[in-house]
C-alpha cells in the first residue's frame, strides 16, 4: 500500500478516533489541583481551564483576544446552518439580540406564559395519538422525539405567532431545520477546511428544511415591516415582531438580514430546551421519589394567589438544575477562541488560533463544590434548615463559575429565563396530567459523540392519563 493510499484509508479513521479520545478525557478530567491542561483537537488545542480564578480570568478578558464569536463561527458554520449570518458590523455589540431576548422576551413572559401553556397542551394531544398504545392505556413515544416536538410547537408559536406557527409546511420544517444544521455543523468539525463550504452547503440543501424556512419567514418579515411602517402591528408578541421593533440601522432593518438574526436565534434555542427537557424527563422516571413531592408542591402553588406561579415552583426549579448540572448537552462551556496571545496568571501562554474552555462536565461533578457528586439531589441547592424561604433556593437560572450550564457569570445566555419558564410549563402538565415511565431504564446513558452529550432514539416513555383526570392546564 502506498503512502497516499495509507493516508486515504487511515488517517480520517484516526482523526475521528483521536477525537472521541480527546472527548473521554474532558469528560473524566478531574484535576485534584485544577491546573489547566492541553488536549490536542483536529484543528488547534483545547486548553481547559477548571479553577475558579481561572476561569473567571477566562470570562472577564475582553472580546479581542478571547473571542466567543470567532469559537461559534468554528462551532456552528453560522454563514452555512443560519441562513448567511454573521456576527459583524451590523450589530458588533449585540444591540438587538440582547434586546430581543433579555428585555422584550423576558419582559412579556407573563402575557406569553398561557400562550406557552395551550401549545404545550396542544402538543401532548398531537404527539401522543399517534404513539404506539398498549392494553393498559399507555401510550410509548421516544422521550427525544416527544422532547423535540412539544418545545418545536411552543417556539414556533412564540417566534412566529399565530402567523405561521399553524402553517404545517413550515412547522415540519422549523421543527427539523436546527437539527440539520447541528448535525452539518458537527460532520463539518471533521473535513479540510477547504471542502467546508461545498459539503456543508449540499448537507443543508438535502431535506430542504433551511429553504423552506427562509421562504416562509421571508414572507413573514415582510407582512410585519409593512403593518409596522402603517402602525398596525400593535396586536403582535413574538420573537419576529421583537426583531422588527429593536431593529435600528438600516442595515439591521434589511429584511434579509432580519429572516438571518431569527432563524440564529431558533437555532438557538431549538437545541438546548428540548436535550435540557429529555433529560429532565428521564430523570423523573429514574429518581420517581420526587414525582409525589413535586405534584404536591404544583397543587399547592395553585392554591396561592401569585402573579407568576412558576416563581413558587422551588423543588422544580432545584430538580431542573441538578438534572441540567449532571447531563450538560456538551463537555465545554465558556468556550473562546484566542485570537491575540493569552496568559493565564499561572503563567499558562495559549498561542493564537487555539481553543480555551471550561469542562463543565468535569466542574459539575467536582466533589469540592457538590459533595457525592455523581448522585442525583435536588435539595443540595436549598439553603439548609430553611426550606420555606422563597430566596433559599438556587434557582435553574442562576451562574456562577462552579455550575457554568448558562455560560460564564459576565457574558451568560439571555434566554435562559424563557428556556426555564418553557420546561416547567412542560413538566407541570406532565406531572399534573400523566402517568409515565421508561420502557428501558438502561437506555438512559447518554452517547458521547466528540464533547457532547447526546440523547439516545432509542429511550422510551410510556404515558396514560392520570386515573379519574382528564388532560388539564395549569
Amino acid at each position: 500500500m502506498s503512502s497516499s493510499d495509507f493516508l486515504f484509508h487511515y488517517l480520517p479513521a484516526f482523526l475521528i478516533a483521536w477525537t472521541l479520545l480527546s472527548a473521554t478525557f474532558i469528560y473524566q478530567n478531574r484535576p485534584s489541583k485544577r491546573q489547566p491542561f492541553a488536549i490536542p483537537a483536529l484543528r488547534e488545542y483545547q486548553v481547559l481551564v477548571s479553577s475558579p480564578k481561572h476561569i473567571l480570568e477566562v470570562a472577564r478578558c475582553p472580546e479581542s483576544i478571547l473571542s466567543f464569536h470567532a469559537a461559534m463561527k468554528n462551532r456552528l458554520r453560522h454563514k452555512i446552518t443560519m441562513m448567511g449570518f454573521e456576527h459583524n458590523d451590523i450589530d458588533p455589540d449585540e444591540y438587538v439580540t440582547m434586546q430581543v431576548i433579555k428585555v422584550h422576551l423576558r419582559k412579556n413572559l407573563p402575557i406569553l406564559n398561557p400562550v406557552i401553556q395551550r401549545a404545550v397542551a396542544e402538543s401532548f394531544s398531537a404527539d401522543l395519538k399517534g404513539a404506539a398504545r398498549s392494553g393498559e392505556g399507555f401510550s410509548t413515544i421516544p422521550v427525544f422525539s416527544l422532547a423535540k416536538a412539544i418545545v418545536g410547537r411552543v417556539n414556533n408559536r412564540i417566534f412566529f405567532g399565530d402567523d405561521l406557527s399553524q402553517n404545517e409546511e413550515f412547522s415540519k420544517a422549523a421543527l427539523r431545520y436546527p437539527w440539520d444544521g447541528s448535525i452539518t455543523a458537527e460532520i463539518c468539525r471533521y473535513l479540510p477546511e477547504l471542502v467546508v463550504p461545498v459539503v456543508g452547503r449540499v448537507l443543508m440543501a438535502w431535506s430542504g428544511s433551511m429553504r423552506t424556512v427562509g421562504q416562509h419567514l421571508t414572507k413573514l418579515v415582510d407582512k410585519r415591516l409593512e403593518a409596522y411602517a402603517n402602525g398596525t402591528d400593535g396586536k403582535y408578541v413574538d420573537i419576529t415582531q421583537f426583531v422588527i421593533m429593536t431593529s435600528r440601522t438600516p442595515r439591521q432593518r434589511d429584511p434579509r438580514r432580519m429572516v438571518q438574526l431569527i432563524a440564529a436565534m431558533l437555532f438557538a434555542v431549538s437545541l438546548a430546551v428540548p436535550m435540557a427537557l429529555y433529560w429532565a424527563i428521564l430523570n423523573l422516571c429514574i429518581h420517581r421519589e420526587y414525582i409525589d413531592a413535586l405534584r404536591e408542591e404544583i397543587q399547592a402553588v395553585e392554591q396561592q394567589t401569585r402573579s407568576d406561579p412558576l416563581k413558587g415552583l422551588r423543588l422544580l426549579d432545584c430538580f431542573l438544575r441538578e438534572s441540567a448540572r449532571l447531563n450538560p448537552p456538551d463537555a465545554l462551556s465558556v468556550q473562546r477562541k484566542v485570537v491575540k496571545p493569552f496568559k493565564l496568571s499561572d503563567g499558562t501562554t495559549v498561542p493564537v488560533g487555539n481553543l480555551v474552555a471550561v469542562p463543565q462536565h468535569a466542574v459539575m461533578r467536582d466533589a469540592e463544590h457538590y459533595p457525592d457528586p455523581d448522585r442525583f439531589n435536588p435539595y443540595r441547592f436549598y439553603s439548609p434548615g430553611d426550606l420555606d424561604s422563597d430566596t433559599a433556593v438556587q434557582k435553574f437560572t442562576d451562574v456562577n463559575i462552579q455550575y457554568p450550564f448558562w455560560g460564564a457569570p459576565t457574558k451568560s445566555c439571555p434566554g435562559r429565563w424563557y428556556a426555564s419558564d418553557v420546561l416547567k410549563q412542560i413538566l407541570v402538565y406532565l406531572l399534573k396530567n400523566y402517568e409515565f415511565e421508561l420502557v428501558c431504564p438502561a437506555n438512559s446513558e447518554p452517547l458521547r459523540l466528540t464533547t457532547a452529550l447526546a440523547p439516545r432514539s432509542d429511550a422510551l416513555v410510556r404515558l396514560r392519563a392520570r386515573k379519574g383526570d382528564a388532560p388539564r392546564q395549569s
